[in-house]
């Protein structure tokens, strides 16, 4: 039954009832109350709306038997508690984070097991009292379609797709009779933006090494090593400008904490000082306490006046506030001497967060880096040979996708399934005469990243599709 269908309940011949969710999100009844039996069902009725209302968020036919990973969007929706719900993306580390919780790892799980163990990870922090998750995928990896295609890039997976497809999607294999000039033009830019995103590269590596020194407190750092580029001009400027940045921030950060030792000795000297004239000041107030004794003996014997013993304790009081005065100065001095010991920590804590936060931001970059420079030179690749033509070309096409933290590459034909985050390149083996003059693009093509298997004719069919 669902929730129209209570509400018509509700409205009907019987005694009205109000209904309200307490805070296990079990619905209660309150006001006038037809009958014991009568309120059992309604609750049952409720209860049963709320199991429809989770299990409308789980996933469909089709992504009972997909493996999450890093890079998938899912989508969490907490019953009662929108706060915890929201559209979240697995991270690198292949854990998600909901506010007020702790990452929960859910890399490697179907969408089943991932909402029963966000229920469990909420339940055990207390943060729910039963079990109110529902899960369901918002957004898978992209495909990501490189090489010879005319729109080289990254596109939206869906069940069912081929390589063909996403060929398909990059608006079908490049052009067998490329405008020369067009391809010139586009081949240029795409050598311009494979530079670009080199020297990028170069400087992220650069930077994180200087951030890792600064995170461990060392006192210079040493770049990475380049290889060949180590000396070229473009190198050197960068590594320059990342020393000059790693001594001026240590500079600045001395410079902070010895500011704040400095303070120590001047709190120190205000201390004794206040500390000797509190002590001369309980000395006058003790030559004056036995000023007024010995008035008090001349008043009693009629030898003074009352105005005379007056002024005497006035001036007494006067003294003791002057001294109490001196004493809290001397502690609170005290204190402050104490707290910039607790400053300095706390400057060099937050000079560690903030190189701790760049340290992230470029290894994020890097990791953008990786996926986006080989895609550029293929693209590189392909519009040189878009310049050289196409005519009778055949397509190889191959697959790599990540398997146990390894890129494994793999054959393909157009039949082959496809699964998120896989990444076709399609490669055209060009006619006899015709090459690419752009040798240090197809090496750079030929070569795999640190880690990658090749796994030709490995078996990569989808486990959606099975």
């Amino acid at each position: 039954m669902t929730l129209p269908a209570i509400e018509r309940l509700r409205e009907s011949s019987w005694p009205r009832v109000e209904f309200f969710v307490d805070s296990d999100q079990r619905p209660i009844a309150s006001g006038t109350s037809p009958s014991t039996p009568i309120r059992r069902l309604l609750t049952s009725l409720s209860a049963a709306c709320l199991s429809v209302l989770l299990c409308a968020g789980v996933a469909p036919a089709g992504q009972t038997t997909y493996r999450l990973a890093p890079g998938d969007r899912i989508t969490v929706t907490v019953f009662g508690q929108p706060e915890l719900s929201g559209d979240v993306l697995i991270d690198d580390a292949g854990t998600i984070s909901l506010p007020l919780a702790a990452a929960i790892e859910v890399k490697d799980l179907t969408v089943f097991e991932c909402q029963e163990r966000i229920n469990d990870k909420l339940l055990a922090e207390g943060l729910l009292r039963t079990r109110s998750v529902g899960v369901r995928i918002a957004e898978l990896r992209p495909l990501y379609v490189l090489g010879d295609v005319r729109l080289p890039g990254a596109y939206p997976f869906r069940y069912g797709s081929t390589t063909q497809s996403a060929v398909a999607l990059a608006g079908g294999y490049g052009p067998v009779d490329a405008l020369r000039q067009t391809a010139l033009s586009d081949y240029l830019l795409a050598e311009e933006r494979v530079r670009q995103l080199t020297n990028q590269k170069r400087t992220m590596l650069i930077r994180q090494a200087r951030l890792e020194a600064q995170r461990d407190g060392k006192d210079s750092f040493a770049p990475p090593d380049l290889g060949n580029a180590a000396n070229d001009k473009d190198t050197l400027r960068i590594i320059g400008s990342e020393q000059d940045v790693f001594r001026i921030q240590a500079t600045i950060l001395q410079g902070q904490i010895d500011l704040l030792r400095s303070q120590k000795p001047l709190l120190k000297e205000q201390i004794e000082a206040n500390s000797e004239q509190g002590n001369a000041g309980k000395k006058q107030l003790d030559l004056i306490r036995q000023q007024i004794d010995r008035y008090g003996n001349l008043l009693r014997q009629g030898l003074g006046t009352q105005n005379n013993d007056f002024n005497y304790r006035v001036l007494e009081a006067n003294q003791e506030a002057t001294v109490w005065r001196l004493l809290s100065d001397v502690s609170r001095l005290q204190v402050d001497a104490g707290n910039v010991d607790f400053r300095i920590k706390e400057v060099d804590a937050a000079f560690k967060r903030q190189v701790a936060t760049e340290l992230q931001q470029t290894r994020d970059q890097l990791n953008d880096l990786d996926i986006t420079l080989p895609a550029a030179i293929a693209i590189r690749d392909a519009r040189w040979r878009n310049v050289g033509g196409g005519a009778g070309a055949k397509h190889l096409i191959s697959i790599t996708r990540m398997r146990n933290g390894h890129a494994v590459v793999s054959d393909a034909d157009e039949t082959t399934p496809v699964e998120p985050g896989d990444v076709i390149d399609i490669k055209t083996e060009m006619p006899a005469g015709i090459t690419s003059n752009d040798q240090a693009a197809a090496e750079l093509l030929r070569s795999r990243p640190s880690g990658t298997e090749q796994a030709s004719g490995q078996d990569f069919t989808s486990p959606i599709s099975r």
